[in-house]
């Protein structure tokens, strides 16, 4: 025999995994003592055991079953995959519970999450580790626009400012070690695309 554990999420219930079954010794003694005649061998007492066995089970969510069931839903249980559990029905239920995604709508991404057992990842979603390297670049974009947008005009003036004198300071310091190693180094050139950069996005 085998002992099936279950548990209940959003109103289904899943199989958690397949144990063999312990039996209860004392308990299983106690069951077969009434059936028990003096004549009986010892070969014949030790069947009758073998006959009568008193499984253990612990807590509600446990439930005995026979070996070849078990075996069919362990079976099951090992091909579910990351995002499928197994219901005691014997039926796959797909599980993204608490997954977070990403989903581009209205031109924005959005990061969402699944809250229900069964609830599939819409056909645009995008998992985290899935998002590509251009996506991702994306996001961050984003959520800087986002927190800059956020900021007072005061607030915005002064990290603009900050970030112009970093590269031009940056801009310097390569035009300086270029001229000592006697290597061209357009500083205005160099500086230019990003001061347009910094511009744009402070203009939100």
């Amino acid at each position: 025999m085998q002992v099936m554990y279950k548990q209940e999420i959003d109103g289904y219930t899943i199989i958690r995994f397949i144990a063999n079954a312990v039996d209860d010794p004392e308990a299983t003694k106690a069951k077969i003592l009434p059936m028990m005649t003096d004549e009986m061998t010892k070969e014949e007492i030790e069947a009758l055991y073998e006959e009568n066995k008193v499984f253990s089970i612990v807590g509600p969510e446990a439930e005995l079953i026979e070996d070849s069931v078990g075996i069919e839903k362990q079976r099951k249980l090992d091909t579910a995959g990351k995002h499928r559990l197994l219901l005691v029905s014997g039926e796959y239920i797909s599980n993204f519970k608490d997954v977070e995604y990403w989903s581009h709508k209205t031109g924005k991404w959005q990061k969402e999450k699944i809250n229900n057992l069964g609830e599939n990842l819409p056909a645009d979603a995008v998992l985290q580790e899935d998002l590509t390297e251009e996506q991702q670049k994306e996001i961050n974009f984003q959520n800087e626009q986002d927190r800059i947008a956020s900021l007072t005009p005061d607030e915005k003036t002064k990290e603009k400012e900050a970030k112009l004198f970093a590269i031009a300071r940056e801009a310097i310091s390569r035009h300086d070690e270029a001229e000592l190693l006697g290597l061209p180094f357009d500083k205005i050139a160099w500086i230019t695309p990003r001061r347009s950069e910094i511009e744009a996005q402070y203009a939100v």
